[in-house]
Formats: structure tokens, sequence, C-alpha cells
């Protein structure tokens, strides 16, 4: 398995590839983009002004993302 922490950059693509690959096929976040996370937390508790459920996800390298969470059903 690929050693994602070489990666200069971590993209919105990488996130996303990351998510999948953890809530569909089980891999461990050590194996993914997402394995240098160093905060994780809500919109509310960041104070993000929104509607919205969401997560501020940060990296050990100060990379910032802000995941949303809407319900389609």
């Amino acid at each position: 398995m690929e050693d994602y922490r070489d990666y200069e950059e971590t993209t919105e693509e990488k996130v996303e590839e990351a998510l999948i690959g953890i809530l569909q096929y089980g891999e461990s976040a050590d194996d993914t983009a997402l394995a240098d996370v160093q905060s994780a937390v809500s919109f509310r508790e960041e104070g993000v002004l929104t509607y919205n459920r969401g997560l501020v996800v940060r990296l050990s390298d100060g990379t910032e993302f802000q995941i949303t969470i809407v319900q389609s059903r």
C-alpha cells in the first residue's frame, strides 16, 4: 500500500478518495491521505456560520478541509 504522507499536497480529491476507502472499504485512516489528521471538530464547535452539519478537519501540515453532512433521504 502507498504511503500517502509522501505526497507534497493533500487535495480535495485525495480526501474524497480517503473517505471512500475508509467508509466503503474499511481501510485504515493511516493508509490514506487522512493519516496526519491533527484535529477534527464540528462546524458548531469551530463557529462555522452555516445551517449545515459538518466537520473542520486539520492536517498536521496546516491544510484544512470542511466536510459538509447533508441528509438526502
